[in-house]
Formats: C-alpha cells, sequence, structure tokens
C-alpha cells in the first residue's frame, strides 16, 4: 500500500491540468530469455536455473515525471525498474526523486511470474519481502561514461537505508552496444538483518540465529546489447556480487559471492 502511495505522488507532483497524451513519451518492451544463478543462499538457485523469464515493461516521460525500465546498468536486478520525479536537470546530469526495489523476497514460498514455488531449504524461515527504496539519485554522463550517486529510504519491509555508487562505460563494437559496470553499495543494519538475519524462532540444528551487522558489496558486470531487427533485440548479460563479512557470516550463506548470467530477447514497441 505505501508503494501505491509513493507512485501515486509522484505523478500527481509532475501533472498539470493542462495536460494530454501527446506530451507523453512512452516505449514499451517484453523480455522473454533464460538465466544461470549462483545466488549467495544457494537455496535461491531454482528460482532461475531452468526457468523461462518473463518481463513486461515500459519507458515513460511526462514533463519530469520518469519511469525507467533499463536494465543494461544492473543486471542483477532482472525486471527491475525506477520511478522517478526530475528535481533538476541539464543535459550531461540531473537530480531526482526515485522510488524502485533493490532486494527480492526470500522465503520458503516465492512468487513468480508463473505461479508459486516452494523452497524445502527454506522451511521454517518468516518470508522476507520484497523492497522499495525511496530516495535521491544524481546522475552524470560524460561522453561514454555514466556515474550515478543512489541513496533511500525503504518504506515497504526493513526500513533500512542503503547507499549505491554507480559507474559505466558504453563502448560500440560494430552493431553491438557493450556496458561495463561496476558499484559498490552500503547497507545499514536493518537491511543486512531483515534478509540474512535468523530470529530464535527460526533457528535449527543446521541453522543458528544470526544477527547482522551493517554490509557493502561490490557489483561488477558487463552487458551487450544487438538489434536484430527494427523490433527486436538480443540482450547478454553476465554479473557478480562480492559481499561484506555481515553477509557471509549469515547461516542463510553458503557462497562468498554470487554471480547471474542472462540471455534475453526484448520485443519494443
Amino acid at each position: 500500500m505505501r508503494r501505491l502511495f509513493a507512485l501515486f505522488i509522484l505523478f500527481v507532483i509532475s501533472s498539470n491540468c493542462q495536460a494530454s497524451w501527446d506530451e507523453v513519451e512512452f516505449t514499451g518492451y517484453v523480455s522473454v530469455g533464460a538465466g544461470y544463478q549462483r545466488a549467495i543462499i544457494g537455496a535461491l538457485d531454482q528460482s532461475v536455473n531452468g526457468r523461462l523469464l518473463l518481463n513486461l515493461s515500459a519507458d515513460v516521460t511526462y514533463h519530469n515525471f520518469f519511469i525507467e525500465s533499463d536494465e543494461r546498468r544492473n543486471v542483477l536486478r532482472y525486471g527491475s525498474g525506477i520511478i522517478g520525479y526530475h528535481l533538476w536537470q541539464q543535459d550531461d546530469a540531473s537530480l531526482a526523486l526515485i522510488g524502485t526495489g533493490y532486494h527480492q523476497a526470500i522465503g520458503p514460498d516465492l512468487i513468480t511470474a508463473f505461479g508459486s514455488q516452494h523452497i524445502t531449504e527454506l522451511e521454517g524461515l518468516k518470508q522476507r519481502d520484497s523492497d522499495f527504496l525511496v530516495g535521491l539519485r544524481y546522475q552524470r554522463f560524460w561522453g561514454q561514461h555514466y556515474w550515478a550517486i543512489e541513496a533511500g529510504q525503504d518504506i515497504e519491509s526493513h526500513y533500512g537505508q542503503q547507499l549505491r555508487l554507480l559507474y559505466s562505460y558504453r563502448q560500440q563494437l560494430r552493431n553491438w552496444d557493450l556496458y561495463y559496470n561496476a558499484g559498490v553499495s552500503f547497507s545499514t543494519a536493518k537491511v543486512v538483518d531483515y534478509y540474512y538475519g535468523v530470529r530464535p524462532a527460526e533457528s535449527l540444528s543446521s541453522r543458528p540465529s544470526y544477527q547482522a551487522g551493517a554490509g557493502q558489496q561490490l557489483h561488477i558486470g558487463v552487458s551487450a546489447l544487438y538489434p536484430l531487427s527494427p523490433n527486436w533485440l538480443l540482450e547478454l548479460g553476465l554479473a557478480a556480487n562480492l559481499f561484506s563479512e555481515a553477509y557471509i557470516n549469515s547461516p542463510l550463506s553458503s557462497r562468498h559471492s554470487e554471480c547471474l548470467s542472462l540471455v534475453k530477447f526484448r520485443y519494443v514497441f
């Protein structure tokens, strides 16, 4: 409910009484593909591996209001998007109020595009819901370089804060667009403990209770975009996360890092 309210406020502050559909810029996408994942919580691999990935998204601009679906710079967040409102913008830089999700749900029963999925290894855990952070983003473009700083407060689940520093370099190689991406995330203890902590009521002999502190993640990745036709695009992505001890020491974690590769076909309309 809080998420819907935030989206409504962002839209209202960008509208005026003389609005018309001619002022709206819209591009829609349907993506279908497959991925291979080695998540830090190994039991979550089955939510991606061997499954068809389907996503419907759009890029929308209306005055200072915008919706961004671009996943090339954040391949680890399949199907992610940002909704926001530009407080200030120039040709090469902008400051915006944004809302977006960074963490997917974790628990024994997950909802996917094709129905619910039960994960036996996570039985006994209370559901950790996906988040929705509202905050600020400053971004800057300089030639093929891109920098961004995002800081947000969750209003949906853990109510923690996160700071992200992002960098991307775009290279054109014949018909390919290549993106080399890197970033660092700083999360408060509320965030890390919500997803990776183990409450006493959830503990087992093989899963002791654990209270996590603040943590950091290092993101690295490369993405590629190739036009197959005026309406069809091929997208490839490979990315990895490296985690600090607050994540690694959790009984839920089975690895020190995670990786995700994606192959997608996107139809543009």
